[in-house]
């Protein structure tokens, strides 16, 4: 049997045009001979498309671009991956009883749609509880921005609701290639990912329940977004599920390709197909990162031979997400061209990576720069802004706002004459005024007059603290960095300078030593709204810090004071001991004041992450809809209060090693 694994690129919501690319992979897969061609989950409609699985109209519209599928599967068997309302459930069980989805309206699968011959594909088993050629997701996840289960209806509830098990629904699909009968198991996606499902105390794992049932093979269809080596927990799933069973089957992967949004994220998907031997081990695999591929494989001579995977540095696969993150704007917003871009460059790091990200990414004819100095603007970061441009080969403007920063400070003090305010409101609003003018009068009224979009180009650590104006350069189509560190942002523009350019595009006076120093000549990170300014973060350190607060399994305020009074701080943020005295950390007070300091500020900022554009993730736990938070006030437990005087009580802070 010939197989062929189709690597997607899936545009969410655009129907046809996922159709178009269905049915000429089809095509082509009849001139090669195949027999069985595999597609990803959900590749007719997409994934990432919230509460559009709730519109009727929507959903008969993917049903009927299902049947176009079928039709077209003439001498061919096709795997596809789509949704399927379960509207005829009582007809096939002939019975009037009572089988909804969970919010009460028509039972509707995230399949594996398997058709042959312009036909539906039937089990080995004849039970009526699911329709012909449709196999259900068993394991539905909930967490991240995943939300199926507001959606969907699981395999597992098919059983409850019919009283019978799970494992008797994991029932292989027959098929007849050229005379001979093959046993082929389903599943979609999370079902690979069963180790942390439990049922009788194992992993809820339908591929032993499919093998155990008979099947020869397993399929698994996924839209499996990509997280740094993901292939590598790709492949060490594989491994547990031939471990946790008696014997294992070849298992053919198949994933999508392009980024998918749920609003507030943009979510990138890197392929990792993969066929893999009956020892659970990778024997082809796609070598085409977050791009279509078409995998052509002879099942009876599987090649046996491991193949041991190259995986890209991590800065490397982050910034293959993004360029993939910013090629997928035209999608998310319908257009046929990718648009063209004004981007705010101040001559620092920030902008600098994010106007050469979509230099790349879209072609400098895409990019216009424009800088915008007050009288706090050094020449340095004029020139460094400059720099950039003529290197790029882009257009380059630079439009002064002093005039219209005294033409509003002149108001504003007349005002003050009358009106109440602290000098401090006083103080943060005149340096705030600049940043207004930038993002809202200038950058915003250049993009809607030209035709194009403006970047939002915060990072990280700016976003986590707040440290941003509403108004100003919070706003934008798209945050391109905005799930980077600073440390991050520093990172990839050395690899963007060494790997993509290769020579300084991005000045190198805008980057420090290993730990963050920088020297005499350099640019250090500096919003310039007021005399000798700099940025207050702690870079590195805080770098650090926010990865361990956002992180998948989440440190607290607590946990850091107990690391710090066991000595293990470094060793825990995965950060030096010089990086901690760079700091002046090893002062206990200092250390507490600048933790709360931290804290509170990531907690105060949430009503600006609220009006933040998409960002572009990167991380295992990005700002946006993947962290989901509300609005609260910062405040301390009996725990962190105790934890604080015994760190206060030190004399100094003692690292246990010399990390």
């Amino acid at each position: 049997m010939k197989i062929a694994l189709s690597q997607m690129h899936v545009i969410p919501g655009n129907r046809s045009a996922n159709l178009k690319t269905i049915l000429s992979t089809i095509d082509k897969a009849k001139r090669d001979e195949v027999d069985l061609l595999i597609f990803p989950e959900l590749c007719v409609s997409g994934y990432m498309l919230s509460d559009w699985w709730l519109s009727p109209a929507f959903l008969q519209e993917v049903h009927d671009y299902n049947e176009v599928i079928k039709e077209a599967s003439d001498n061919i068997a096709v795997i596809f991956g789509s949704i399927y309302q379960d509207s005829d459930i009582n007809t096939r069980l002939h019975t009037k009883a009572y089988h909804p989805n969970k919010d009460g309206r028509t039972r509707l699968y995230n399949a594996a749609c398997f058709v042959q011959n312009k036909q539906w594909l039937k089990r080995e088993s004849v039970e009526p509880y699911l329709p012909e050629g449709i196999q259900p997701k068993t394991l539905l996840p909930n967490y991240r921005f995943f939300d199926d289960e507001r959606y969907f209806f699981s395999l597992g509830d098919v059983a409850m609701d019919m009283g019978v098990s799970i494992e008797s629904l994991s029932q292989p699909f027959c098929i007849n290639i050229k005379g001979k009968i093959y046993k082929i198991g389903l599943q979609v996606c999370e079902d690979l990912w069963c180790k942390d499902y439990r049922k009788d105390n194992r992993a809820l794992n339908t591929s032993r329940y499919l093998i155990e049932n008979g099947a020869d093979f397993i399929v698994n269809i996924s839209a499996s977004p990509w997280t740094n080596h993901k292939n590598d927990a790709r492949d060490r799933r594989i491994r547990f599920l031939a471990h946790d069973s008696d014997h294992f089957v070849p298992f053919y992967y198949v994933n999508s390709v392009g980024p998918q949004n749920n609003g507030k994220n943009i979510i990138t998907f890197d392929g990792g197909t993969t066929a893999y031997n009956s020892e659970g081990n990778p024997v082809l695999l796609s070598e085409k990162n977050f791009e279509n591929d078409y995998l052509l494989v002879e099942h009876e001579s599987l090649p046996t031979q491991t193949l041991t995977r190259k995986e890209p540095s991590s800065i490397s696969q982050k910034y293959q997400s993004i360029i993939s993150g910013l090629r997928y704007v035209k999608d998310m917003l319908g257009m046929e061209e990718h648009p063209k871009y004004v981007v705010g460059v101040s001559g620092g790091i920030d902008s600098a990576v994010v106007v050469c990200l979509l230099a790349q990414a879209l072609g400098k004819d895409h990019v216009w720069s424009v800088n915008m100095p007050s009288q706090y603007n050094s020449s340095a970061t004029q020139n460094a802004a400059q720099h950039v441009a003529d290197k790029l080969g882009i257009k380059h403007m630079q439009i002064p706002i002093q005039e219209l920063a005294d033409a509003q400070l002149n108001l504003f003090a007349k005002l003050d004459e009358e009106l109440p305010s602290s000098d401090y409101a006083r103080k943060l609003s005149d340096e705030n005024i600049q940043a207004k003018i930038r993002g809202t009068s200038i950058l915003s009224n250049l993009a809607g007059r030209y035709g194009r979009f403006f970047t939002n180009n915060g990072n990280k650590l700016e976003t986590a603290l707040g440290y941003a104006t509403l108004y100003g350069d919070v706003g934008g189509v798209i945050a391109p960095i905005g799930d980077l560190t600073k440390a991050e942002v520093f990172n990839i523009a050395r690899y963007m300078n060494a790997e993509i350019f290769q020579e300084e595009v991005i000045p190198e006076t805008l980057l420090p030593n290993e730990i963050f120093e920088f020297g005499e000549n350099d640019i250090a990170p500096s919003a310039e709204l007021r005399e000798a300014q700099l940025d207050p973060m702690k870079f590195g350190y805080h770098c650090a810090l926010l990865d361990a607060f956002t992180h998948f399994n989440k440190a607290s305020c607590e946990d850091v004071m107990q690391w710090y009074l066991t000595g293990t701080l470094a060793e825990n943020l995965n950060i030096s001991n010089a990086l901690v005295d760079r700091w002046g950390l090893s002062d206990p007070a200092l250390f507490v004041e600048d933790l709360e300091w931290f804290a509170r500020n990531v907690q105060r900022s949430v009503y600006k992450r609220i009006q933040s554009p998409p960002i572009i993730v990167t991380s295992p736990s990005a700002y946006g809809f993947d962290i989901r938070e509300s609005q609260l006030p910062w405040q301390t437990s009996a725990r962190f209060n105790d934890l604080k005087q015994q760190v206060l009580a030190l004399e100094k802070y003692a690292p246990k090693s010399a990390q």
